[in-house]
């Protein structure tokens, strides 16, 4: 086995788990508005119970009528009726030989519904939301507290008769019992403000409540975050003390993780953050508790999670994007099938920009049947044909993938390096996870045995192979820079940019968009590189990007030392010097083309029809997009072809 720690049995209080691989709580938004549980609901935790995990935890669950709902389609155990369906869910992954856990929370000021009351500790807004919907939050009354108090024993007694296998609160993430706990977002005056005993004292009291209405075998954990890394924010000492009073008041485990929503970058950390940002907190909470504790954090990787324990710097290891990205993660790692993991590339984009934040359930990038699990089957088809796949992007390395998959005969035509865009990110710390990606891609075709074909297809070159059908994957078009580039200037297209090209030079990226910001994050990791991200717009990621890495790159960029010049349009590239709108010049000694993409208009599509020849256009040879179009459209055009 190579991951022995990884795949040891464990223990929370009385309850044994097979092995110590958490499915960390993460919303679906499957549920029907009531709060009950739908059939989406169910297929989903039974396959993360399926692929093998420990222990699966299910999302945060509303514990009142009043205010504590956060967010569409969120399971609820605020009533009795509740019980019934979530008894269902129990059942259906306890079937699977995982144990099962339920999260309770109340949402505080962290409400997406556009609904009052908004309850908190205090009137502290959040502004995103208050943008939203206009609301800002009500201090809560001391009797408000106390009903709350209340809830929270009522709905882990429910969860307790709905034979779920544990229980944990939610005091983390920015959430109610955070918004006690942090000076950010408390400024009472009375018993439950001012002195951190005075701010935990509504969590404790939670505790003490919880565990006064479940039996003491009935294992209770508690979420919190080591910090929610705001200047005047929770420290990580108040959270270790605040640990080891929930242990006396008998907490069976901490699950520690980081952040809240107005810091998204701690708490769902994106793809140029580090990986375990929160170790440094767990491992000062596992040396002051005699408690098991579970790290929860970018913990992307078997090789980083076993570390982790066999390092002793946690029990066990929490995960929640890796595991929508591949909700048999803990089965492969099991039994060495490392490469077939579908990596999480942390871009939150199918998760939460396009899943959550869009009003939609969650879903994935990388793994199209996230939430609809069981409703998109790759079987055999009906009849086996000899099909073609153009481009090795990450499109057609899925499309040819699922073709084979379905009984067809593959081959891929690429004329370079398959991997396509992706290759880019191979060698970068900041694009580590894009390059998981590019590996676990094509390690998928080579171990189907795909044929590969290293040449540039045309329409008769493909009429010559007699295919049934062609999948075009060739991707999309740079776009041209508009001024005049003199001949010997060091210029080079944003993919074909690496650091080792940067050491000790002056560079100017020309594109303020995802492309050209991330090409200077890549490029800042070089020693002694000079950046200058040119941009004529008056903002830089101005286009559909991701919200997150909008409110973040900006200021990543800034802890590089890269400089940004906005509303400045580059007019001409010379040999040694970009030339700016106005005559002013800046030195370069390589420039970095990042202007976007655009739909490649070749007419191949056009030709092979002509041809008599099947044509299906998949990725952004269809029309430009990120990682989630690329992936999504392959797999849905394949899995019908």
């Amino acid at each position: 086995m190579e991951f022995p720690h990884l795949f040891a049995p464990a223990r929370i209080g009385t309850l044994t788990l097979r092995n110590r691989v958490v499915k960390s709580p993460q919303t679906t938004a499957t549920a029907n508005p009531d709060g009950t549980v739908t059939e989406r609901t169910v297929n989903h935790y039974r396959a993360l119970g399926e692929g093998g995990a420990g222990l699966v935890m299910v999302e945060y669950t509303y514990v009142d009528e009043d205010a504590s709902k956060s967010i569409h389609g969120q399971t609820g155990v605020s009533r009795r009726d509740h019980v019934a369906g979530l008894g269902w869910l129990a059942d259906e992954v306890r079937s699977t030989g995982a144990r099962i856990g339920l999260q309770l929370v109340h949402c505080g000021r962290q409400k997406f519904l556009g609904t009052t009351p908004l309850k908190s500790a205090s009137t502290s807004s959040w502004d995103y939301v208050e943008r939203q919907y206009g609301n800002r939050p009500q201090a809560m009354t001391v009797e408000e507290i106390h009903g709350v108090v209340q809830a929270f024993g009522d709905a882990a007694e429910r969860a307790w008769r709905a034979r779920f296998d544990l229980v944990e609160v939610h005091a983390g993430h920015g959430y109610l019992l955070t918004n006690f706990l942090s000076p950010h977002t408390n400024d009472r005056e009375d018993e439950y403000g001012g002195s951190a005993e005075n701010r935990r004292r509504i969590v404790l009291e939670v505790a003490e409540e919880v565990r006064r209405r479940v039996p003491r075998e009935f294992p209770l954990s508690f979420r919190v975050s080591v910090s929610d890394y705001e200047p005047d924010g929770i420290t990580g000492e108040e959270t270790v003390a605040l640990c080891a009073e929930l242990e006396k008041r008998g907490v069976d485990v901490i699950h520690a993780s980081g952040g809240h929503h107005a810091r998204m970058e701690w708490e769902v950390s994106s793809w140029d953050m580090p990986r375990q940002p929160h170790r440094w907190g767990w491992e000062a909470i596992r040396a002051a508790v005699g408690i098991p504790v579970i790290a929860s954090g970018s913990l992307v990787s078997p090789e980083a999670a076993e570390e982790i324990l066999a390092s002793d710097s946690a029990d066990f290891v929490s995960l929640g994007r890796a595991m929508l990205a591949d909700p048999a993660w803990a089965e492969k790692a099991r039994t060495g099938r490392v490469l077939e993991i579908v990596p999480c590339i942390r871009c939150n984009d199918g998760c939460l920009y396009r899943g959550l934040d869009a009003g939609r359930s969650t879903g994935c990038t990388v793994n199209p049947n996230m939430g609809e699990e069981g409703r998109y089957p790759v079987v055999a088809a009906a009849t086996s044909r000899r099909l073609a796949v153009v481009g090795g992007g990450p499109a057609g390395l899925k499309a040819a993938a699922v073709l084979h998959d379905r009984g067809h005969e593959v081959t891929l035509h690429e004329g370079d390096r398959l991997g396509g865009l992706l290759n880019h990110a191979e060698g970068s710390r900041v694009k580590q996870d894009l390059a998981a990606l590019r590996r676990h891609l094509v390690h998928e075709v080579e171990r189907r045995g795909v044929k590969v074909v290293h040449e540039t297809a045309t329409a008769e070159s493909l009429a010559k192979r007699g295919y049934d059908g062609v999948v075009l994957a060739t991707g999309a078009a740079d776009r041209r820079f508009g001024g005049d580039i003199a001949g010997g200037a060091n210029v080079v297209r944003a993919q074909d940019a690496r650091a080792a090209d940067a050491a000790g030079r002056r560079i100017v990226v020309v594109g303020g968009g995802f492309q050209g910001v991330e090409t200077a994050l890549r490029l800042s990791e070089a020693e002694g590189a000079d950046i200058t991200v040119v941009e004529r717009g008056d903002r830089l990621l101005a286009g559909d990007e991701v919200v997150y890495d909008v409110l973040h790159l900006p200021s990543r960029l800034a802890e590089e030392r890269v400089s940004v010049l906005l509303n400045t349009e580059a007019t001409e590239i010379r040999n040694g010097s970009v030339v700016l709108a106005g005559g002013a010049e800046i030195r370069a000694d390589l420039v970095v083309l990042a202007l976007g993409r655009e739909r490649r208009d070749t007419g191949l599509a056009e030709a092979v029809a002509a041809a008599g020849i099947d044509v299906s256009v998949v990725g952004s040879a269809e029309r430009p997009g990120r990682v989630l179009d690329a992936l999504h459209s392959s797999f849905f055009v394949a899995r019908r072809l």
